[in-house]
């Protein structure tokens, strides 16, 4: 086939609809990779390699900026000193597990692309070739952890008082008032569990803003947010299967909106609470321009 310009050669289908829920780096999940029907005869003999390098077209990147900080560090590095989505030239690349091939369909486990993600072209990864034992990790090795590298212990206590009342207890906090919702025989006042259950995300997402604001050194004037919940009776049992998340930001400066939406969406993707849960978690972001001349400075990326 005669040389032409750059197109692609087929499309990702994957169980990550949208940027937010794609994660910083592919997982255990398996994802399909069409490949158009005019290419399929370049796919003989690939299913005797075991991983593939894949460049696909980052179809969503939102601009960039040449100064990156990332998920693994806290400091400041240059773009292209790092793996941010958001390139210049919005080329993606992984290498990726091939499980199987049918046709023109590759199922491969690895992929952290978007449903609908162009595939630019397909190589077979060769470790005698593309792995460099001698390699060094650059800015790894000296990177400042954020967080410490052991796990977490959160303990409580709970301790029934009467009728369907309880008091949940853990040491340092205020008590609070829990028992059974309404519709299952307790009281309004009670905070249920499932209200503490919809509230956890719905706080963990505002703590992980609040750092995030701070870590990129910007300001707001107010955040709020409401929560909602939607559990159903499936299969003889109640369970959630969605929660929705509505936050409210008021800012000062009008170009600081873009610059705020992407922090709350990268509160909600990092939620350790959310990321937990077998829930579908949502958000609808608000964002208010507060009529005070701002104090503080922008935004940094």
């Amino acid at each position: 086939m005669a040389q032409g310009k750059t197109e692609a050669i087929g499309v990702i289908k994957s169980i990550y609809k949208t940027r937010d829920e794609a994660p910083h780096q592919g997982k255990d999940e398996v994802s399909e990779i069409e490949i158009l029907q005019k290419y399929c005869d370049g796919l003989k003999d690939i299913e005797r390699f075991s991983h593939l390098h894949i460049f696909y077209l980052l179809h969503q990147s939102g601009g960039f900026s040449l100064s990156v900080t990332t998920p693994w560090d806290t400091e400041q590095h240059g773009l292209f000193a790092t793996r941010s989505p958001n390139r210049p030239t919005p080329f993606g690349y992984a290498v990726v597990e091939l499980i199987e091939r049918k046709g023109n369909v590759l199922k491969v486990k690895g992929i952290d692309a978007i449903n609908g993600t162009p595939v630019l072209d397909i190589k077979p990864y060769i470790p005698g070739l593309d792995a460099k034992p001698q390699a060094n990790r650059g800015w790894f090795e000296d990177r400042k952890l954020t967080f410490t590298p052991r796990v977490y212990e959160y303990k409580t206590k709970t301790e029934w008082k009467v009728g369907k009342e309880g008091v949940l207890k853990s040491e340092q906090k205020h008590d609070v008032r829990v028992g059974c919702p309404p519709e299952f025989g307790g009281k309004p006042v009670y905070w249920s569990p499932e209200h503490l259950f919809v509230s956890s995300v719905e706080v963990c997402i505002m703590t992980t803003f609040l750092d995030l604001i701070k870590k990129y050194k910007c300001s707001i004037v107010a955040y709020k947010s409401k929560a909602e919940g939607l559990a159903q009776l499936k299969g003889g049992i109640f369970k959630f299967n969605k929660i929705e998340i509505r936050p409210i930001v008021v800012i000062e400066k009008s170009n600081s909106e873009d610059a705020v939406m992407e922090l709350l969406i990268k509160a909600k993707r990092r939620c350790m609470v959310s990321n937990s849960l077998n829930v579908e978690v949502t958000m609808k972001p608000e964002i208010r321009i507060h009529p005070v001349k701002a104090r503080m400075s922008d935004c940094t990326d």
